[in-house]
């Protein structure tokens, strides 16, 4: 191993001591280079959480004279460090860093260890409540509990979801709860209207105990499947970060995630409304209309409706969807984080109708499958690149 390559094993057990000085950042990321095999090298071994998975791969490689070679010289190799700050329990993890990194480095880079990988399990059913008072309450899989709001609205959760029940009389002003599901959650919410509301991942929605007034108005943010109850006289009205949508009774998908440059209505029965600033537009069954943020378009189009609601099913349907919005909407449900190392990789398309409640690996192997891209694993994170 060249002196080059041995002084990347120095400053990776730097890294990893949290003794690295002036510099030393910038020359490993001048190493890294945008290679997307180091950059997942580096990230593997500077995970302390997975120590003893390092130790297990470092056990792979073949050999024990290039380990005693770089043991040597590391230990006796002048770093910069007092040796009076120098514990040997620190020597031990200077020692096995540069270790693992060394088979790697020597042999040329051709072949990338591989870590034992990361199962990454679906989400499941869960949310937040947070009550009208300020009470916050973390809602897991058949949790049972009943609440009453200040208004007197009843609050029962069970294995089927929270219900709200409005009362005979109401008591004072309009309660609102904020309902939720954070990363790998769903939830099933009725409101007190008795409007059911599918939650999807990453979703919140602020709603009122008991609806009072001429309007039934909530706010969301995310992803949910409404099925609203029928009230000619009293509209329901969901305001996002752009429209508001406007219904007397139907059910339809409404995905108006902060992070995404258009709101998307898809309606399946009824009819609905779509305003913003400036116009209303009406759709009917089958039509879904998706609002341009940034240009305050709208734009109207016939669709399959099953590939939009197919999440409430407990399916994932993709029909030639840039890979980067793909990923986007996966990592909402497993949680996993994701990085394309070239341009390519992100806007190639597929198509593929998964099980929701599976884990990732079915999705993984058909991405394989497609020898469009390259996909490697490291713990939580996936690394993908162009494979033409």
């Amino acid at each position: 191993m060249d002196r080059r390559n041995l002084r990347i094993t120095e400053l990776l057990a730097k890294f990893f001591m949290g003794t690295r000085e002036a510099g030393e950042e910038e020359e490993l990321r001048d190493w890294i280079g945008g290679d997307g095999q180091r950059e997942a090298f580096v990230k593997r071994m500077l995970d302390k959480e997975n120590f003893e998975e390092n130790e297990k791969m470092l056990a792979r490689f073949s050999g024990k004279e290039g380990w005693q070679e770089v043991r040597g010289r590391v230990v006796g190799h002048k770093i910069g460090w007092s040796r009076k700050l120098i514990r040997y329990a620190a020597v031990l993890v200077l020692v096995f860093m540069a270790g693992a990194a060394y088979w790697w480095l020597a042999s040329g880079e051709d072949e990338e260890p591989q870590p034992v990988r990361r199962q990454i399990m679906a989400g499941g059913t869960g949310a937040r409540l947070t009550t009208g008072n300020g009470e916050v309450f973390d809602i897991v899989r058949n949790q049972q509990f009943s609440l009453r709001e200040e208004d007197g609205t009843a609050i029962r959760t069970d294995s089927t979801g929270t219900s709200y029940q409005r009362p005979d009389t109401l008591t004072g002003e309009e309660s609102w709860n904020t309902m939720e599901t954070l990363t790998g959650m769903e939830y099933t919410l009725t409101l007190a209207d008795g409007t059911r509301v599918y939650m999807n991942a990453e979703t919140r929605l602020t709603f009122p105990a008991s609806f009072q007034g001429q309007e039934r108005r909530v706010r969301l943010t995310g992803e949910a499947y409404f099925d609203v109850a029928k009230d000619a006289a009293h509209p329901f009205i969901i305001e996002t970060a752009g429209v508001d949508v406007k219904v007397l009774g139907t059910s339809f998908n409404l995905r108006a995630y902060d992070n995404e440059a258009s709101i998307v209505t898809t309606l399946v029965e009824g009819k609905v409304a779509v305003t913003d600033s400036v116009e209303t537009r009406e759709i009917v069954p089958g039509e879904q209309l998706v609002y341009r943020r940034e240009s305050g378009r709208m734009d109207v189009a016939k669709v399959d409706v099953s590939l939009y609601t197919a999440w409430r099913l407990g399916k994932f349907v993709f029909k030639n969807e840039p890979l980067a919005d793909v990923m986007a909407y996966l990592a909402k449900w497993y949680g996993f984080e994701y990085r394309f190392i070239d341009e390519r990789a992100a806007a190639v398309c597929v198509g593929a109708s998964m099980d929701r409640y599976e884990d990732m690996t079915p999705i993984v192997e058909m991405l394989r499958r497609t020898g469009l891209v390259n996909v490697t694993q490291v713990d939580n994170m996936f690394y993908i690149s162009s494979a033409k």
